[in-house]
Parts: C-alpha cells; structure tokens; sequence
C-alpha cells in the first residue's frame, strides 16, 4: 500500500497535508485544486484511509470494528479550540504528526469534540481502544476520557504520574541551551517574553516551566533581572502590546530576549521594528517550538526544536503497551535541540 510520504512526493504537498485531507479536516486550509490532488493521488496509487477500510470490512462482512481486521480506534482530544488552534499553530501540527502516526501503524484516529456543555463526546457510538490528549485538561474533561476508555496517554502534559503515561519536552535541557548560546556570545542581561503563570498539566494555573528554568538558572548565576521579565498571553497580540509598554519605557535594552513560543515571535519582530531596533545587531532573539512562526520570521529566529515525531512515536509505544498490560505510569521525557540561523549576535 501507498505511504503518506509517496502520496505527498508525486502530489507536491507535505505528509502532513495528505494526513489532514485523507483525514477530512475541518481547519486545514488549502484550495480545492491541491485537496482534489491529493485525492486523485491516493486513489491511483491504491491507498485507503484507515477509516475506508474499515468501512469496507463492515460491507463484506458485518464484522465489528477491530475484530477481524485487527485495527485500533484512537481519540483525538486537543487542548485548544480551533480558533486557538490558528493562533497557536504548534497543538495543530504535533496532532498531524500524530495523525501520521496512527495512520502508519493502520489505525483509526477519532477526534473528540467539547459539547455545548464542555464535555468531550465524538461524533460514532463505536468504542475506542484509546485516547491520547493532547496539551492540558481540567480534571472534569479527564474524567471524560474514562467514560471511554482507561487507555489514555499525555502528549506536552503530565497531570498524573502515578496513574498515567505522558510524553513531554524536556524544558530544562532546552533552557539551557538557551542560555549556553546567550552566555558564549557575552549576552548577560537577558529578557523573558512569555507568560509567567499558564495552565498547568490539570488547567490549573501554574509557573511556566520556560519561566522557572529561566528564572532560577539566572538567579544562581546572578544575573536575574525582574524588570527583564515582559510577562504577556502566548499569542502575537499580546506580546506585541507587552513589548510596546516595555519598550515604551526608554529603559536600556536587554542584551537578548528569549521568547517562550514561536505564538509570540511576530509581535515582538512587529513592535522591535517600529521602534527601528534591529535583530541581531541591537538585540539577539531565540524562541521555542521551531514552527513556521521563527523559521520564515524576516530576519530568521534561532528556535528550540520540539522534535514532534518523536514525542508522537512515544505516545503511540506507551498505548501498544497499554494493549500489552505491559507498562506501569510512566513520564517519557524527550530531548530539544537548538535550531540556530543567526538571529544572536557574535561579540
């Protein structure tokens, strides 16, 4: 059978563009002719979705799904709104590359929706074998997922490590890297651009842990400065408002700033321009995520590289292992490298 990555070749598109149209998402934007070419791609390459085969063994037989083909149902349940989900484009790429996942090892995805009542429901009466939660859940909307399955995995949360297996980036190492890159290229005063309190792994407010790492490794070096933390809502919006009332002060500039999401990258590219301050030569800049926000900013942001396969990969282990009763509570922590494409100055 045809993969993903064969469609997307001869169809001039990404994998994770034929994930999404074969998947029918709803909030994939592209224009008729490209989704109506990776249709009649996949058709003449013989590749079915998930979804149509097991349509196609309820035609032949009336088996139940997953008895005879051997296929397993995933829920699909995002953190954010779909609104949310064009603001901060991070959530709707990890569950792509999830969505890749899942399709390779011939599984079903099914997203979950939240009700008018805030619960999350989908949209079949058939039973899942899973659930993997993507970003953070209040403890209400966790109890919605055992009404269908106790198999669930965290994807970018932990909310319970004695009860739950969860895949999240590891903050520490990648702050570090951070700071190394700032300190070897003698940037001392370094800002923080981000949120300071934002939902923990049960929506329950929370120190961002970019901020914590952060914070305290520049308080053991000496070098925390409060009046450097621009604290702001991780969208473009806001941080170009923080940055404006900070700037707005005429207090020196930091050395650097280190923005914790790529959400917040154009407004502070937005508001140093209008001040005619320039990247790197006035101020160097790295961010978090390495999304399309940092790599096609003008000029180009050094990121923090969240390698999204991998953490997809994990969660789909830790659910084969659930199948199995083959694994205890575990929090699978993955590593982050620093993508870096000039945007800090060398002195």
């Amino acid at each position: 059978m045809a993969t993903l990555k064969e469609i997307a070749e001869l169809a001039g598109v990404s994998s994770a563009t034929v994930s999404r149209v074969l998947n029918q998402d709803p909030t994939l934007s592209v224009t008729k002719e490209t989704r109506q070419r990776v249709m009649d791609t996949a058709r003449e390459l013989g590749y079915r979705t998930v979804q149509q085969r097991y349509r196609a063994t309820l035609e032949a037989d009336g088996a139940e799904a997953g008895q005879q083909t051997g296929e397993r149902r995933i829920g699909i349940a995002q953190m954010f709104e779909k609104q949310q989900l064009l603001e901060d484009i991070y959530y709707m790429i990890l569950k792509n590359v999830l969505d890749q996942v899942c399709f390779e090892r011939h599984w079903t995805t099914v997203m979950l929706f939240r009700n008018d009542q805030g619960h999350f429901v989908k949209n079949d009466d058939q039973p899942l074998d899973g659930i993997v939660a993507i970003g953070r859940f209040t403890q209400g909307e966790i109890s919605d997922f055992h009404d269908y399955t106790e198999n669930i995995v965290f994807l970018d949360s932990s909310p319970d490590e004695e009860k739950y297996c969860s895949i999240v980036p590891n903050y520490q190492l990648a702050i570090r890297q951070v700071l190394s890159c700032f300190w070897e290229h003698g940037c001392e005063r370094i800002a923080y651009l981000g949120s300071v309190y934002t939902f923990g792994p049960t929506k329950e407010l929370s120190m961002d842990p970019r901020y914590y790492y952060y914070k305290n490794s520049l308080l053991e070096r000496g070098a925390y400065h409060p009046e450097l933390v621009i604290d702001c809502e991780m969208n473009s919006s806001s941080s170009y408002a923080a940055m404006k009332a900070f700037l707005g002060q005429e207090k020196p500039l930091p050395d650097a700033i280190f923005a914790a999401s790529d959400v917040v990258a154009p407004g502070l590219v937005k508001a140093l321009r209008e001040y005619q301050i320039r990247i790197p030569e006035d101020v160097s800049v790295i961010t978090f995520n390495n999304t399309s926000l940092s790599q096609l900013s003008e000029p180009p942001l050094s990121s923090v590289e969240v390698f999204l396969l991998e953490n997809a990969d994990a969660a789909a282990l830790c659910m084969e292992l659930l199948w199995q009763k083959k694994i205890h509570p575990k929090q699978i922590i993955i590593s982050c490298r620093l993508e870096e494409r000039g945007s800090v100055k060398h002195k």
